[in-house]
């Protein structure tokens, strides 16, 4: 005889525990899921978060070293503070601020508050409503940038103004020029804005990978990234707000469709939703890295001088410093300080199109004459330097005498033969931070000497008597 079945009923209560196994299990797994896929998503938010920061960060130091370099700059105080010069201003604050460096707005006010220039979207203004355009915070702004300590390098003040109609980043700072004697503030505030319009804002969301980026009155909900829209004065405006790709949200319906499907199919899932997550998280990684990339871009931009690749003041500044570091205290350093003669005559001729080629061939044959380890900037207009570090004497005076026959010979540029010429002053000193200052004033008693000299700094020199010069036929 054969065993009598099992009733139906003992079948169920034995499977009980089983069912109960598989639905505890189940159920840990979807609350795994669930737990693991707000983890990620809220680690993705996090990131693209701290790239958004990063990238505002980015921005608003960029726009203040910027700003810093014109406001820093001599001619810009001569002709925007002493004398404004309209044509002057159209020239160099308009179609390249506006096109090359994206400045919406740049404005210059005395120390009254008042008005001297207006510049929106590179066209002068003789009037513009600022407070209307920016806001109150505009007026801290200005006043944190006053604040400069006096006669010192100007420190900007940088912050968001205006509303979530018309958001800005502003940078300010006050205008600063230098002689022999050292910094010397104005009492004009220079103020460069950038506008975070609906193009910019889509522009930073497709490079740094932050869709659906726009302003909103309302902070984010919680599948979205936000970051808060405070103006330079701590108010609080609206938020920036995105839609970012979410690694947990992405994957979990792949990962409910493997435990309904089977169960048996939990590793093959979980292994799947690793590899997702990983690719996300290295896609993130890669923003990063874009967004890193892009800082140090920015940061060699601003020591550069746009139209000759040269260093410009601040890259010279940042030379001189190292010296002192990195020479013993028995090296004696060299700077060529060099002014082209005639060369308004060119621009006056021939139009600034050929003017800056000739910059750019000037720019490029001084190049040629250095070596590795001498540095050459242009500090603006028609004047160059060259440092040499723990150099000759011999080597500064042979240089310098190259430099002048070289530029003695016309130059063909777009059909046309420029004639100018080079004055070269020198300084020798173990002090880094004397070099530029007694070159200057060797410069400029070659030029009372007569165009085409090389002179060197001496005490006689400084003291505006006895000139020594020594020439390129020495």
């Amino acid at each position: 005889m054969g065993e009598a079945p099992v009733p139906a009923n003992d079948i169920r209560r034995l499977s009980r525990p089983f069912w109960a196994t598989v639905l505890i299990g189940a159920i840990s797994l979807l609350v795994y899921a669930a737990v693991l896929t707000q983890y990620l998503d809220n680690h993705s938010i996090a990131d693209t978060e701290q790239i958004f920061s990063s990238m505002l960060d980015d921005r608003s130091e960029h726009l203040a070293e910027i700003t810093t370099e014109y406001g820093y700059w001599d001619i810009a105080v001569e002709k925007m503070v002493n004398q404004l010069d309209l044509e002057w201003v159209k020239e160099n604050f308009g179609d390249y601020v506006r096109n090359e460096l994206n400045i919406a707005g740049v404005h210059v006010l005395d120390g009254s508050g008042q008005p001297r220039l207006h510049m929106i979207t590179g066209k002068y203004q003789q009037s513009a409503d600022l407070e209307a355009l920016y806001g109150d915070a505009l007026n801290e702004l200005v006043q944190t940038a006053r604040d400069t300590p006096k006669n010192i390098p100007p420190v900007p003040a940088t912050g968001l103004l205006g509303n979530l109609s018309e958001l800005f980043i502003a940078s300010a700072v006050l205008m600063t020029t230098y002689d022999e004697n050292g910094d010397k503030n104005t009492n004009c505030v220079l103020i460069f804005t950038k506008s975070l319009d609906a193009a910019a804002l889509e522009a930073i969301s497709a490079k740094y990978k932050l869709p659906n980026l726009r302003l909103s009155s309302s902070p984010p909900v919680f599948w979205e990234g936000g970051y808060p829209i405070r103006t330079f004065d701590d108010t609080l405006i609206g938020y920036f707000v995105w839609e970012p790709q979410l690694a947990g949200t992405t994957i979990l319906p792949l990962a409910v469709l493997g435990l309904v499907v089977i169960y048996g199919a939990m590793l093959l899932s979980a292994r799947l939703f690793f590899r997702r997550a990983g690719e996300t998280v290295r896609a993130l990684e890669i923003a990063r890295r874009d967004a890193v990339m892009a800082t140090e871009l920015l940061a060699d931009q601003a020591r550069r001088d746009p139209l000759t690749g040269l260093g410009n003041r601040r890259f010279l500044d940042d030379t001189l410093a190292g010296l002192g570091g990195e020479h013993d205290e028995s090296a004696v350093h060299a700077l060529l300080y060099i002014d082209l003669d005639y060369f308004k005559d060119i621009n006056d001729s021939y139009g600034h199109e050929t003017g800056d080629l000739v910059l750019q061939n000037v720019a490029l044959g001084l190049r040629k004459m250095t070596g590795g380890e001498e540095q050459v900037a242009r500090l603006g207009g028609d004047e160059f330097v060259v440092v040499l570090a723990d150099s000759g004497r011999d080597r500064a005076l042979a240089l310098a005498r190259t430099i002048i026959e070289r530029f003695t010979e016309p130059m063909n540029v777009n059909g046309a033969d420029c004639f100018f010429g080079a004055s070269v002053g020198i300084a020798f000193s173990r002090n880094p931070d004397e070099l530029l200052r007694q070159a200057d004033m060797a410069l400029y008693s070659a030029k009372r000497r007569g165009r085409g000299q090389v002179a060197v700094f001496s005490a006689s020199v400084a003291e505006l008597s006895a000139l020594p010069i020594e020439t390129a036929a020495q």
